[in-house]
């Protein structure tokens, strides 16, 4: 039996789509989400075989996570579609998400007739415990500076791209801090997520934290902005309670600016998102000897941060995604400029 989870804010839209599955014979509901921190709750800790998305939630900024922990669950995810079509916008969205749009006339059966079989029932396995040999990559024995940390600032199409850069940190990475826009109540499933599929241990950011060796902090919810803070000798991770910055809370601007006063130990990578934020703190790092990195076009979902952060030389160097998780373990091993 294919057991599907259904996630729709609209009410008639989501009997519709209950009452096709209810129907089908070899389908089974087994969870019915009105939000998609509901959904993604449910998907996380009752796997469903497949996921029912509405086309309003795959819109949504937050979905990123979603689509993330659909992939690492190896969930097969489909939006259902009137007989006009989906549109252009959702089209897009569900490529890049890598998502099915399917009829609703014919939804239970289709369901049954694209589902792939025989996915593994666990997510892949934790490659804590695994040495990375890429080219030019520190393996999992290298040792880094101390007092060093590491900045990344993402927005849309940056939830994949911190798997990829995360993918390259040994379980004894430099202290790393990250603000990635999701949305309030996606923060501590998206550290979650990381956590399972990297090496380091990433968690939600906590308010006066000593930073350490081998952690990695998410900015939490969207009540606060994270930042970074040195006092007597000692790095501590901070939560700050103040208006949007940049149009954004979390917003990168703040935590890179809060680190300008460590310069040369810092690294520093604004990845992929629309905007701007993040590009003045950058400049401020960069021009306060920090090593400052920058996404390029090629490999960027959305090449806006970037950018606007190459345009005003904020970056000493513009890099595919590939690339960057190494160069920025590089620099907190040698004091030379990425």
């Amino acid at each position: 039996m294919i057991r599907v989870l259904v996630a729709d804010p609209d009410r008639a839209s989501r009997d519709r789509v209950m009452q096709s599955v209810t129907s089908t014979a070899g389908l089974r509901l087994s969870d019915v989400a009105v939000t998609l921190s509901e959904a993604y709750h449910a998907c996380e800790h009752r796997r469903p075989d497949i996921a029912v998305i509405s086309a309003r939630f795959v819109l949504a900024p937050e979905f990123e996570v979603m689509a993330l922990l659909f992939k690492a669950l190896s969930v097969s995810a489909f939006v259902p579609v009137d007989a006009a079509g989906a549109g252009h916008v959702i089209e897009t969205a569900s490529r890049r998400h890598g998502l099915c749009l399917v009829p609703m006339a014919d939804l239970g059966p289709a369901l049954i007739a694209r589902h792939l079989p025989g996915k593994p029932s666990q997510p892949p396995a934790r490659p804590g415990q695994l040495h990375r040999t890429g080219a030019g990559s520190p393996g999992a024995t290298s040792s880094f500076l101390p007092g060093h940390i590491i900045l990344i600032g993402a927005s849309t199409g940056g939830v994949d791209a911190l798997l990829t850069v995360l993918g390259d940190f040994p379980a004894a990475c430099p202290p790393t801090l990250i603000v990635q826009h999701t949305g309030a109540s996606f923060s501590a499933g998206l550290a979650r997520l990381l956590d399972s599929h990297t090496a380091p241990d990433v968690r939600e950011a906590r308010d006066g934290a000593v930073l350490q060796p081998g952690q990695v902090l998410i900015a939490p919810g969207s009540e606060c902005h994270l930042t970074v803070e040195a006092r007597a000798g000692t790095l501590t991770s901070r939560l700050v309670s103040a208006p949007p910055a940049s149009g954004h809370r979390p917003s990168v601007d703040c935590l890179f600016r809060s680190a300008v006063p460590l310069g040369r130990r810092v690294a520093a990578a604004l990845l992929t998102g629309m905007g701007r934020d993040g590009a003045e703190g950058l400049l401020a790092l960069r021009q306060a000897g920090a090593a400052t990195i920058g996404q390029d076009s090629a490999t960027s979902v959305v090449y806006g941060m970037p950018r606007v952060a190459q345009e005003i030389g904020a970056v000493s160097r513009q890099m595919a995604l590939k690339a960057i998780g190494p160069a920025l373990l590089r620099h907190c091993m040698e004091e030379t400029k990425v």
